[in-house]
Parts: structure tokens; sequence; C-alpha cells
């Protein structure tokens, strides 16, 4: 397929671009002028990539961005404060940017017949969570800051599109998202584990929800070729566990052989978040095995560092 890709550059949207990559799919990716293309593959085959300019809010580069694609993968997000739950900068330019831009962005995918449209939405949109019930896709949304709020909006005018039949397009949820970055220093627990893999002692009372930037890939792999019928205006969890600090912390002393103090202990998840939606499209996500490969990864860059 040729898949048009939005927040490419950035943490999450790297990892989709590898994978889609590696599957043998061409991509035209946004970028602006002061974007960092580096760190993606460097022989990628002939035709695979193309970088073209714009950013949410731009009608014209939305236009030219959709022109001859298949599908769409809209990762981006538009930070005129710093982006991200409790620091969205003035709301209305932030909703403006974020949501009236992506409504653009479907319309103009809409007009252009793409075959799949996959938005990047997050777990986010659940701050109030009932206790008589799953944390499943139909779980009512409420959220408590603009950054989850504005995705539960967006989330509604993917069912309304998709269920209305206007374009067949679907929303992944990540949860907390873990991976060595581009830059290490900006990866989740690296602080941790370069404390811990210097011996020194650290406290740990933290943990969240978290799932691996590759599995949000395979995720939106998934939601790229999968039937039609059976994602169309619905959205899919995609996570993987609950991760304690203590045992990232465990974990990193053991594969770094130091022995300095790790005081707290492994805390628990008040709720879980069912996937089985997504896991019923074949979705593995990488558990233990990935969270040691990728804490090995961070304890030997922060030795390097």
């Amino acid at each position: 397929m040729r898949i048009a890709v939005t927040g490419a550059t950035g943490f999450v949207g790297r990892s989709i671009v590898s994978q889609l990559i590696g599957a043998g799919h061409r991509l035209v990716c946004w970028r602006r002028p002061a974007s960092d293309v580096g760190g993606f593959p460097k022989s990628p085959p002939a035709g695979s990539l193309t970088w073209i300019q714009g950013g949410l809010g731009d009608d014209l580069a939305a236009r030219d961005l959709v022109d001859g694609v298949d599908a769409v993968v809209h990762a981006a997000l538009d930070r005129p404060g710093t982006g991200f739950r409790g620091a969205e900068g003035d709301v209305l330019e932030f909703v403006e940017r974020n949501v009236m831009g992506t409504l653009r962005l479907i319309e103009r995918a809409r007009e252009a017949r793409v075959s799949r449209f996959v938005f990047i939405s997050s777990c986010a949109v659940h701050d109030l969570i009932l206790p008589d019930r799953p944390l499943d896709e139909t779980h009512p949304t409420w959220s408590s800051n603009q950054y989850g709020a504005h995705k539960a909006a967006i989330e509604a005018f993917v069912a309304s599109y998709g269920l209305g039949g206007k374009l067949p397009i679907c929303a992944l949820r990540p949860c907390g998202v873990y991976g060595l970055a581009r830059r290490p220093q900006e990866s989740r627990w690296f602080e941790l584990i370069r404390e811990v893999a210097a011996g020194r002692p650290v406290e740990c009372r933290r943990g969240g929800k978290e799932v691996h930037a590759d599995d949000v890939a395979r995720g939106v792999e998934i939601l790229l070729t999968a039937d039609g019928e059976a994602v169309s205006g619905k959205m899919f969890n995609c996570c993987d566990r609950y991760i304690s600090e203590y045992e990232v912390a465990q974990i990193a002393r053991r594969i770094s052989g130091t022995d300095g103090l790790i005081a707290g202990e492994e805390t628990r998840p008040k709720n879980q978040i069912a996937t089985d939606r997504i896991q019923g499209l074949g979705m593995t996500f990488g558990g233990t095995e990935l969270l040691e490969r990728t804490i090995s990864q961070l304890v030997a860059a922060a030795q390097s560092i």
C-alpha cells in the first residue's frame, strides 16, 4: 500500500514508519522544516519513504498528503504549548490546531477516497473509571484534561464517519508508551535506570499501564490490513501490561550487575485495560521479554553517556 503518515518524526511515529517500511509499504510523510528526519532506515527500498512539508491546519498540505494514497495513519499532535495532558497551552488554539486540523485531514482523505484511516488516540480519554464494568472500548470516555478531551472529541467523529459509511476509519488507543527514544535521555525510566546502573540508591513508588512503541506500530499495521467491516468506526485499546518502577529498577540492577539499594515496593494497578478487541484481530504484545530487552538497551545507553 501507499500510506500517508503524520507525526512520523515523533517517538511513536518513528516506530510506525519502521514497521510499515519493513512490511513493504510505501510511505509519504509530513515533516516540518526543522524536523529531525535522521535515525530512519538508512537505505530504504527505492520509493518507500518520501517526505513532504506540512502540518495540521495546512489544508493544501493535507490535500498533497492524501493525493494518490491508499491509507492514512494520523499520529501527529500539534503543540502550541507542549501538548500533553496538563500542558496544552491556550485551549482554543490547541483545539483549533488539533481537533479542527484533524477533521480537515479526515475530510481530505474522504474526498480522495482513501480506503483506510487510522487515528492514533490515547487511553487518556479515561480519567473517571466506573467500578461496575470492564475498562473496554464500550466504557464511557471522561477526561479531566484538554489533551484527553480532544482525543475523545476526535473519536466521536471517527465513529460518525466510520459507522455512517463516509470513510473506513478507526482509532488505536495506546496507554503510556515506552521504548528507546531517538535521544535515549528522553526514554521513559531513563533517569531511574541510569541511577541503578551506576549503583546509586533509588526509591520506586509509582507505575503505570504501558505498551512498547513497536507494539503500537504492529497494532497500526493490523488495523490497516484488517477487514473494513471489523474496524470501521471502532476504537481499539492498545495496552500490554502494568509496569512498576520497582520492577524496572530490579531488572536494570540485574542486567547492569550493580548492587545499589532499591527502596519501595512493586505497585499494582487499580484497573485493567481490556484489549480483547485488537487481540481478536491477531495482535500479540511483547510482554516481559520486550520490557527486558528495552531495559537492556537503556542500561547500555546510560552507561555510554
